[in-house]
């Protein structure tokens, strides 16, 4: 009888404990909700009011990476100190309840990986911050490694590339399936609605990506943030002091429940207090304790609160060779050669070298294109430009109408231009193959180059008895419609080539092009077609 009124006592005082915690999911909810919602917002027509970069202009690792690497003040770094303040302040509060690549791990690990017993854990806490230390470094010599680990560009460019268009196939597939609903409940709306479905390259490889984060879970609870993370690294040192600390009252029965259901490992099996630098402030430990022993609370200071980062010195001086070492090997390595020759970048693209140091590979650029012809790289130039921005032009132009993509782009790696600007932000020269030409090699007829040109700048000169097509070079920017448009089956006939490519860090892309002699304003071709 009495063992059953401690019983009853002990789930009475938990009560607010499990509301905390519930609390804590239900922000994840509600937070992962907007960040689908944000890039659901990252699409043709756009409204800037809630910027869909949101999350990235927030992330004080991708900002401050971008500024070392420019050795200047990104636009958006002040937003990601605000997260830091808000760590040293709270802790990691950013990791435990507003990171969506944290809820998206969450949620497989308790879906796939519930009924898994974790007694035993890996204790590579070390690696996270030896990750940060190679990418700090690196990014000293002028080179960006965040990309390749920070979580919320990751996950950015996993949504993008990998759950967007498969949900646009589940979208279109329900569509399919009630079409005869809408149709007898005459809701024209959704009788007529279509719903494009996206294509990207390199879906495969991020889909890879992402299932090695989530398998990792098979190990460990939070794998990839416990023991992968920069970001995580970062917030970690910074929450060190923070002000809401762990309290362990005399009730405490050592029984080591708080220490077995700690997601992230971060509490000591021998005083059951938290690592700081490892707590992500999820009241797991809290809503669990069977004694009601755990509080949490705003002190000033606790004298056994444990406050050190995992991270030795001589590991830390490795790091630092090791992030040296990679930033000139990366720098040595030819940008502009191995591949990259064939690479036409987004229109307001920083020339190449400050492109690769500033671009943070989110995909949020791909994701807002309204044709789809900005597309995700592979490794032609290696492991640094894997999975930045390019345009491939057999599978449509570029808007002429459009200037999304600069607007999205949460470090500046395209510069947001206006309309007029970003006509004259040359991607490249068109130019005919001859022993692929309709009109050239086979002598047949054709006009859907010339047609689909908004600048006139293919004409047609009678050479050998035969009107036949000639690119000139002043009035062209590069738009790609001619490639995308030509008949011929396989490689196009007429491709854009980065030669004439107008890339300015600062400075009025009309201005250059004038300079250089582009027109792409004047009518009168009458004179150039010959005629």
């Amino acid at each position: 009888m009495a063992e059953s009124q401690d019983n009853c006592q002990i789930n009475f005082s938990c009560l607010k404990c499990l509301k905390m915690s519930r609390i804590r999911r239900a922000v994840q909810v509600l937070v992962w909700g907007f960040f689908v919602f944000l890039l659901f917002k990252a699409r043709f027509p756009y409204s800037g009011k809630i910027p869909s970069d949101l999350f990235l202009r927030f992330d004080p690792l991708a900002q401050i990476i971008g500024s070392i690497t420019q050795r200047s003040v990104l636009q958006w770094l002040w937003m990601g100190l605000i997260t830091l303040m808000f760590t040293a302040l709270l802790g990691r509060v950013f990791c435990g309840w507003i990171c969506p690549m944290g809820a998206t791990i969450d949620f497989f690990d308790l879906t796939i990986w519930r009924k898994r017993s974790f007694s035993q854990r890996q204790k590579l806490f070390w690696l996270k911050y030896f990750l940060l230390v190679v990418i700090i470094f690196s990014a000293l010599l002028g080179v960006n490694f965040g990309f390749l680990l920070d979580p919320i560009p990751l996950i950015t460019r996993i949504y993008t590339l990998v759950f967007y268009p498969l949900g646009a196939v589940v979208g279109k597939l329900l569509l399919d399936i009630f079409q005869p609903v809408f149709s007898k409940l005459n809701l024209s709306y959704f009788y007529y609605l279509e719903i494009t479905l996206p294509s990207y390259n390199q879906i495969f490889l991020t889909a890879s990506i992402f299932f090695v984060i989530i398998g990792l879970g098979y190990f460990q609870p939070r794998f990839f943030c416990v023991n992968l993370c920069p970001l995580g690294a970062l917030l970690g040192i910074f929450s060190r002091f923070s002000l809401l600390a762990k309290r362990i009252s005399e009730r405490c029965i050592n029984c080591g429940i708080c220490q077995r259901a700690c997601p992230t490992g971060a509490i000591e099996k021998d005083n059951w207090q938290d690592r700081e630098a490892e707590c992500i402030k999820c009241f797991i430990c809290q809503s669990r304790c069977p004694a009601d022993a755990i509080k949490y609370r705003i002190s000033y200071f606790e004298a056994d609160r444990m406050n050190k980062i995992d991270l030795s010195r001589r590991r830390f001086i490795l790091a630092g060779a090791l992030g040296i070492g990679a930033g000139m090997v990366a720098r040595a390595y030819p940008v502009n050669k191995s591949g990259a020759k064939d690479i036409i970048r987004p229109p307001g693209a920083l020339p190449e070298a400050d492109f690769l140091a500033l671009c943070t590979r989110c995909g949020e650029c791909m994701k807002i294109c309204p044709t789809k012809v900005i597309q995700p790289e592979g490794i032609e130039q290696g492991l640094m430009g894997f999975a930045t921005p390019k345009m491939v032009m057999r599978m449509a132009g570029c808007d002429q109408e459009c200037n999304l993509c600069g607007m999205v782009c949460p470090t500046g790696a395209l510069r947001h231009l206006e309309v007029e600007e970003k006509r004259y932000a040359k991607l490249g020269t068109a130019e005919i193959n001859k022993e692929r030409c309709l009109v050239w090699a086979w002598n047949k007829p054709c006009l859907i180059c010339d047609e689909i040109c908004p600048y006139n700048a293919i004409v047609f000169h009678t050479i050998e008895g035969m009107r036949r097509p000639i690119v000139i070079p002043s009035r062209c920017n590069g738009c790609g419609w001619c490639e995308y448009a030509c008949p011929v089956e396989g490689e196009s006939a007429i491709r854009v080539s980065k030669s004439g490519e107008i890339r300015l860090k600062e400075g009025s892309y009309k201005q250059e092009a004038i300079k250089r002699g582009i027109d792409l304003e004047s009518s009168d071709l009458l004179e150039e077609k010959g005629e």
